[in-house]
């Protein structure tokens, strides 16, 4: 009996430690298997980029890939609402880059004048299309994004009442100008841009890094109102490259331009605005904004009923995929009538004459202020 009793003892011994051994294996295994299943996501995870990575448009760097959420304006009418009033005028006039934070939600700003700034640029497209619309194969994939989002995202959600999807989410229906667009971009850039410039008001410049790795090309655009440039003549064109014609930019803004863009992070939106003077109503202005060495100076009187400080309010971000970075430019034509009437003459006249005492004074002949500027002062004081 002894014997029996000490075998079923050693058998009962021998059955827990196998239970135990079992149990270690089981929970080793379990282990293992985690730290496998973490290691292959931590793989497909982008890791978070460092304080100061640059984010470069080709190598994706960034970890979001997603636009942040927008605003919805739930009774917003864009036939009672005044157009923006910019006044970014300076009694000095010094060429830095006066820019400030910007949100998602105010990308897109619409106003009264927004029907009629839509036909124009439909005939624009009709009239100039040499002109006002470009594209490279290789900014296909950052116009698709943008369209898709802008068209089937943002609009609908920012401006209910203008923008409605249909009810099988397929097409954009824009209740101010009866258009039905697909939130799916079209297969050719161009058609994908021409749709997005007969939609919303803005002038879009993409700009993917430059083929040579060494700054940033302007690779598509739709740009119906140039302020005193061709537009075509700017396709294809580094960002420095652009600015050429302007005095001192290469000396005082070219290197920090260039930093400035290479570091814009995904989700951030920085804006800016600039002033100029128009002496006509026309807002497709091709030449006759700037002077340029050799010609002429010679003063002229103004007409005050068809002159207008002309402002661009410029916002820059870049797209959450593709990463490209791309420019928005909405252009306000505000009366020299209206600034005086609202007693904002005194200010003007003194970023007339600031024009030349700030770190460029060669932008007073750039933006032709020694043509329309003492006839502009003299309606200011009158």
């Amino acid at each position: 009996m002894a014997l029996v009793s000490d075998f079923s003892s050693y058998m009962e011994r021998l059955n827990l430690s196998s239970t135990i051994l079992i149990l270690a294996v089981v929970v080793i295994l379990s282990v293992a298997s985690q730290v496998q299943w973490r290691f292959k996501a931590s793989e497909n995870k982008p890791s978070l980029p460092r304080k100061g990575t640059l984010y470069k448009a080709a190598t994706g760097s960034n970890v979001n890939d997603t636009y942040p959420p927008v605003e919805t304006l739930p009774d917003f009418q864009w036939e009672k609402t005044e157009p923006l009033k910019l006044r970014p005028f300076k009694q000095t006039y010094n060429l830095t880059m006066a820019i400030s934070k910007s949100h998602v939600s105010e990308l897109v700003e619409m106003d009264r004048n927004y029907l009629e700034r839509i036909n124009l640029r439909k005939q624009l497209m009709v009239d100039e299309a040499y002109s006002v619309l470009a594209a490279q194969e290789s900014v296909k994939a950052a116009v698709d994004e943008f369209y898709t989002w802008m068209m089937g995202v943002y609009l609908p959600t920012r401006f209910p009442r203008a923008f409605q999807l249909t009810d099988d989410g397929h097409n954009l229906h824009n209740l101010a100008t009866g258009d039905v667009s697909p939130v799916t971009s079209p297969a050719e850039p161009l058609d994908a841009l021409r749709t997005l410039g007969t939609t919303i008001e803005d002038e879009l410049l993409f700009l993917l890094p430059s083929p040579d790795g060494d700054g940033y090309t302007l690779q598509g655009y739709v740009n119906c109102f140039p302020a005193g440039f061709e537009p075509r003549e700017k396709f294809n064109m580094k960002l420095r490259d652009i600015h050429i014609p302007v005095p001192s930019y290469k000396e005082k803004m070219e290197k920090s331009m260039d930093r400035f863009f290479e570091r814009i992070e995904v989700g951030t939106f920085i804006k800016r605005a600039n002033w100029s003077i128009n002496t006509t109503d026309q807002l497709f202005v091709k030449k006759g904004n700037h002077l340029y060495g050799g010609e002429e100076e010679k003063p002229e009187e103004i007409n005050p009923a068809t002159t207008f400080m002309r402002c661009e309010r410029q916002v820059v971000h870049r797209l959450p995929k593709t990463k490209a970075l791309l420019l928005s430019v909405k252009t306000f034509l505000y009366p020299v009538e209206e600034l005086k009437a609202e007693g904002s003459g005194e200010e003007m006249i003194a970023a007339i004459d600031g024009l030349k005492a700030g770190n460029a004074p060669g932008i007073h002949f750039y933006k032709r202020a020694g043509i329309w500027g003492d006839s502009l002062k003299a309606y200011l004081r009158s």
